[in-house]
């Protein structure tokens, strides 16, 4: 039998299923990590060393570490040299903040000629990511290991997951930024960062209703870490957002910008002017952090939307190449859509270049 709608016994979000939406509980799981005192995040880095070897389940020792990391910037230290000791290299950022005992240990790992899990201790130390792995990674793509022919990308891009990699003269570059801001429900709006403004014109590709997806005042001091110079804003097609390779805008610090679809999959519009409306709408209550969050915020396990810092990749990481300069670009934004849109998945990630006043965006979802 087909269940009925009713309202989240919180946000009144129309669900099938009794109690709080996804969106509430996730709040909520939020919030009671926040207010953790430091005796308690003590007991629960404890809990996490001694459950270590369980961290794979996905269940509280996984979720535990995300939410520590995100919300209250835990050193990992302790729990990369458990993780060490019992053979666990997953997730990849315990060893954020190993030791450099535990670190060249992992390189002696991995400098083996019959290494057998290359790809999860490049992954760990490009969380290390100081300069003894940097000239460790560009040793091993100029003179690569037997193991490297069983994968699919250079050091430099599993750099990119520790939000940093590397030139052709091994000359280090960062890819996300160390500074994060919230972009949350309930927190007072201001003109510093408005989502989903509708705007006047159409797409040009499916004739969906376009939408200032980001409109950033870089102006505002908590933005200045951006170095954007201006007011930005970010067009986009919220039906060709997730029907297409990607989307370019080339801006300007006036507010001006232009939008181009790359590589559509088609040209059919499945976003009618109510649901645009709506996207809009739920925008509205989103406001940017007075003060700036954990780096890892977006990674805590509850539906957000940040500025700057490090995303929760869906799928690998995507760091695209700016189409006037040949850079990699830096993560400018993580947007959730199921903040916006009711029922949507994935995420639509931006990324820029500065230098040349350019916005990517690409969606990525289950």
């Amino acid at each position: 039998m087909a269940r009925s709608a009713q309202p989240c016994q919180e946000c009144g979000r129309e669900i099938y299923f009794e109690g709080l939406c996804y969106q509430c509980r996730g709040r909520k799981k939020r919030e009671a990590y926040l207010v953790m005192s430091d005796r308690q995040i003590e007991e629960a880095i404890q809990d996490i060393v001694e459950h270590i070897e369980t961290i794979g389940a996905f269940e509280k020792t996984y979720k535990d570490f995300n939410a520590l990391l995100a919300y209250h910037n835990i050193s990992t230290e302790k729990i990369a040299e458990a993780a060490l000791a019992k053979g666990v290299f997953y997730p990849s950022a315990i060893y954020r903040n190993a030791s450099t005992a535990v670190r060249d240990r992992l390189i002696d790992r991995l400098l083996r000629p019959d290494c057998k899990n290359a790809n999860d201790l490049l992954l760990c130390l490009a969380m290390c990511g100081d300069a003894v792995v940097l000239k460790t990674f560009y040793e091993l793509e100029n003179n690569p290991q037997p193991w490297r022919k069983k994968l699919h990308v250079n050091p430099s891009v599993y750099a990119q997951y520790g939000g940093w990699s590397y030139d052709e003269n091994g000359n280090r570059y960062e890819v996300a930024y160390p500074c994060c801001y919230a972009i949350l429900p309930g927190v007072p709006a201001d003109e510093a960062v408005k989502i989903g403004s509708l705007r006047e014109d159409h797409c040009p590709v499916c004739g969906c209703r376009l939408v200032d997806m980001l409109t950033l005042d870089g102006n505002d001091a908590r933005l200045a870490f951006l170095r954007l110079g201006g007011k930005v804003k970010v067009p986009v097609c919220p039906n060709c957002a997730v029907m297409s390779d990607k989307i370019l805008v080339r801006y300007q610090v006036n507010g001006e910008s232009r939008m181009e679809i790359i590589e559509p999959y088609e040209n059919k519009n499945h976003m009618d002017e109510a649901e645009v409306a709506q996207l809009a709408n739920n925008a509205r209550v989103l406001g940017l952090t007075r003060e700036p969050v954990a780096p890892f915020y977006a990674c805590g396990g509850d539906e957000v939307c940040t500025i700057g810092g490090f995303a929760d990749w869906i799928q690998d990481a995507q760091y695209e190449s700016c189409p006037d300069c040949g850079k990699t670009m830096k993560l400018l934004a993580a947007l959730q859509w199921d903040i916006l849109s009711d029922y949507s998945e994935g995420t639509l990630y931006a990324e820029i270049c500065t230098d040349c006043q350019i916005i990517t965006l690409i969606h990525q979802q289950t």
